[in-house]
C-alpha cells in the first residue's frame, strides 16, 4: 500500500515540476499560448529521464523479487544459499529457477 502512495507522490511531484517549468517559461516570455502545449527539449529530457527511471525501477523490483523468493522459506525464515533444510521448520530447501 505504501508503494502505491510513493508512486503517486513521485508522479504528482513530476507533474508539478512540469507545471512550474511551463508557468515560469510563460511568465518570462519564453513561450506563448501556442508554444505552451508543444514539447520542447527540456520537456523531452524530463520525460526521457522519467521513462528511464521507470524502466530501471521495474528491473530492480523484478530482480529483488526473484532473489528474495529464492532465499526465503515458506515459513518466512531467511535461508542461506547452501542450506538444504530450513532450521526453523525443517522444510526441504529448493531454489526457484
Amino acid at each position: 500500500m505504501k508503494k502505491r502512495y510513493l508512486l503517486l507522490l513521485i508522479l504528482a511531484v513530476s507533474g508539478f515540476g512540469v507545471f512550474l517549468y511551463n508557468y515560469w517559461s510563460y511568465s518570462c516570455g519564453r513561450c506563448n499560448n501556442e508554444s505552451l502545449l508543444t514539447i520542447t527539449l527540456p520537456a523531452e529530457i524530463l520525460i526521457g529521464i522519467n521513462l528511464l527511471s521507470l524502466v530501471v525501477l521495474t528491473l530492480v523490483h523484478v530482480w529483488c523479487r526473484s532473489v528474495s523468493a529464492a532465499l526465503i522459506c515458506p515459513c518466512g525464515e531467511n535461508l542461506h544459499s547452501s542450506w538444504q533444510y530450513c532450521p526453523c521448520c525443517g522444510h526441504v530447501c529448493t531454489k526457484k529457477t
